[in-house]
């Protein structure tokens, strides 16, 4: 068996503002039928009426069960890049970047053959740490 989570597990949807929250509603209300929505929320369809109309607000616990009928490109296009990095902590509440967080994916993105291939990022020989993950030519 795979270690590997699905990509909606590492979204906090609290983080999410309330916006994104709703286009990602509003999204899978138009990509599935009421029925779809009701059975993966359990809400009412009073309560799903009310959340589309915007009377009501998307709370996060509407979202989270609603997060694995999208495809991560899906969720991409749905909600905006500071959103995003902020559902998955990399982006602090105050605006503020993760620092430790974010040195760690450059030093994942480093042996990352996409980037080796495509941008030609390699390694330095003299590479000694995450801060000179992502080297060009």
């Amino acid at each position: 068996m795979s270690d590997k989570q699905p990509w909606w597990e590492s979204i906090d949807p609290s983080k999410l503002s309330e916006d994104a929250r709703y286009r990602i509603l509003k999204y899978l209300d138009e990509k599935y039928d009421h029925k779809k929505i009701l059975e993966e929320t359990g809400l009412s369809r009073v309560t799903l009426w009310r959340l589309l109309e915007k009377k009501s607000r998307v709370k996060p616990e509407y979202v989270k069960p609603l997060l694995k009928l999208l495809a991560q490109e899906e969720f991409e296009k749905v909600v905006s890049a500071r959103n995003r990095l902020r559902s998955m902590g990399i982006l602090r509440e105050d605006g503020s970047v993760d620092y430790s967080l974010a040195l760690e994916i450059l030093a994942i993105a480093k042996d990352d053959e996409y980037l080796r291939k495509n941008w030609g990022c390699r390694p330095s020989p003299t590479d000694r740490g995450p801060h000179r993950a992502l080297r060009g030519r």
